[in-house]
């Protein structure tokens, strides 16, 4: 029979040996949860599935956003900042690049502070964020590359001047588009000077010296804005700014067709 002072004295160790089973079932957890997010982003980037990727995020935030560490806080208002942008559907693979790239830097500077077992992890983690920002720029880029490739191929093509008008429109779309996720003066001027040339398009009875105008000035434009585009895109979009302008000195040319 159990005396009530045995009884006292273990329900202590009780209480002690479930808190430590708890904390191991904590520490457990957050090891599953590291393990999951590495082989997440260990592969292709562009493979991951956005609901994947968010609820990812969401775990991570619920799991640090009560914290009264303010290394912990200021890592959690990152993951909150990433959350938005991938809530919007509207960010732009360089605007998620950065934030991954810091949220990188932060788990990194955490990981001094983490736990044995926990540190090599986390540290791993770091990394692989910075890696996965980087890709996802590069990544972007690239996809910008290609649609300006195609834009420079059909100004350079003869039949430009000539082109058919939803054809014309649908390339006007694209160029539109890339100019959208830019931001500067400058581009929302070019993007004015696109929407005029896609509305006189459009109208099927615009007089060829109009559209021929509307094309100098995007050319014109084009090029202005390739003097100031980072290495790898200027010499590209200047090249797409040339041909522009020709085609609208070409059509000014020549002979309405009737």
């Amino acid at each position: 029979m159990v005396t009530k002072k045995e009884s006292q004295e273990k329900a202590p160790k009780e209480t002690a040996s479930k808190a430590g089973a708890s904390d191991a079932q904590a520490e457990f957890d957050v090891s599953q949860e590291l393990d999951e997010l590495l082989q997440s982003i260990d592969g292709n980037l562009s493979e991951i599935e956005a609901e994947h990727a968010l609820s990812l995020v969401d775990r991570w935030y619920d799991f640090l956003h009560n914290s009264t560490e303010p290394d912990v806080k200021e890592l959690a208002g990152s993951l909150k900042e990433l959350q938005k942008l991938l809530k919007s559907n509207k960010a732009t693979g360089h605007e998620i690049s950065e934030v991954l790239i810091h949220i990188g830097e932060q788990t990194s500077e955490f990981s001094s502070n983490a736990e044995k077992g926990l540190k090599q992890p986390v540290q791993r983690l770091g990394k692989q964020l910075r890696q996965a920002g980087t890709s996802i720029a590069k990544a972007e880029d690239q996809e910008y590359h290609q649609q300006i490739d195609t834009l420079v191929e059909k100004a350079e093509s003869e039949e430009l001047p000539s082109l058919d008008p939803e054809e014309a429109v649908s390339t006007i779309d694209l160029w539109h588009n890339l100019l959208n996720k830019a931001e500067g003066e400058h581009y929302q001027q070019l993007a004015t000077s696109l929407k005029e040339l896609k509305q006189a398009l459009k109208r099927g009875n615009a007089k060829p010296e109009t559209i021929a105008k509307a094309l100098s000035q995007v050319g014109e434009q084009t090029t202005a804005i390739g003097s100031e585009a980072p290495r790898g895109f200027k010499g590209a979009i200047q090249k797409l700014g040339k041909q522009l302008t020709k085609a609208g000195e070409s059509l000014t040319q020549a002979e309405p067709t009737r």
